[in-house]
């Protein structure tokens, strides 16, 4: 059994809105493909983006791109995404594009996408490698690498996340409640029943910039490593800071977090 070093690991946050899939993508669709909003399979806002992509749309071709406000992504390391296909994918089938031209032309990254189920919603977190490049996307594709024949693809709420500087571990505590069940038919052998699950933990590391402030609700995402293991991701409130200074060490900053819905696990 093989063993993961933790020290490429690291906490995401500082979330910025890339493309919020509310429309249709129309910059550039391939022949092959039809878009458009989807209000009845979404997972964020009331739309997704929605690619309807015929057997006839080859190896290689991009499905679309769509035009967005000049973002500066320089600074950040992450893209995290919702994504959804009709068939199963293997990891780099389908690569997600980003330009600082038209119609991803020249697209500066191709992210591949890693494996999906087929029909669920999944998030994924990609990394951004050395995103200095990236100083003024203005525009997001979708490619299809490999030919799956065909399929409908789904993406929606698309942001970047920036590194929490200074971190150097984290901790993950992922529950469910166990309920009593136990009834007469049980003669007197108490049964147990799953309930509610929850997720919440604590990070700490060296101050680098302004503390993060508690009560603010954020996405979170805690990965085990840059593009191995797992990586845990939800909708977070900071719910407690702790500070520490000392005249022989660095000043230290631990943060308690509480999950809200669902955490998602991603393989990186």
């Amino acid at each position: 059994m093989s063993v993961l070093s933790g020290k490429l690991g690291g906490v995401y946050s500082s979330a910025l809105l890339i493309e919020g899939c509310e429309a249709a993508w129309d910059e550039l669709i391939d022949v092959d493909v039809t878009a458009s909003a989807d209000s009845t399979d979404f997972k964020v806002g009331t739309y997704s983006a929605k690619f309807v992509c015929a057997a006839s749309l080859g190896a290689g071709d991009i499905i679309a791109t769509n035009d967005i406000v000049s973002k500066d992504l320089s600074d950040y390391k992450k893209i995290y995404a919702w994504v959804k296909s009709s068939v199963a994918l293997d990891t780099g089938d389908i690569q997600f594009l980003l330009d600082d031209t038209a119609q991803c032309a020249s697209a500066l990254k191709a992210l591949n996408l890693p494996a999906l189920s087929a029909n669920t919603w999944t998030r994924v977190l990609l990394d951004l490698g050395d995103a200095s490049g990236l100083t003024a996307v203005i525009s997001v594709g979708i490619k299809q690498v490999v030919d799956k024949g065909a399929f409908n693809l789904w993406i929606d709420d698309i942001e970047a996340l920036k590194a929490i500087a200074g971190i150097k571990s984290w901790q993950l505590d992922y529950t469910v409640d166990i309920l009593d069940s136990t009834s007469f038919i049980d003669a007197g052998a108490r049964t147990f029943s799953p309930g509610n699950s929850q997720w919440g933990g604590s990070f700490e590391g060296y101050k680098y910039g302004i503390p993060l402030g508690i009560g603010t609700n954020v996405i979170l995402a805690l990965a085990e490593g840059i593009i191995t293991g797992q990586a845990w991701m939800g909708n977070a409130y900071i719910s407690g800071a702790h500070v520490a200074s000392s005249l022989d060490a660095l000043v230290t900053y631990s943060y308690d977090f509480q999950g809200t819905g669902s955490v998602e696990v991603a393989s990186l």
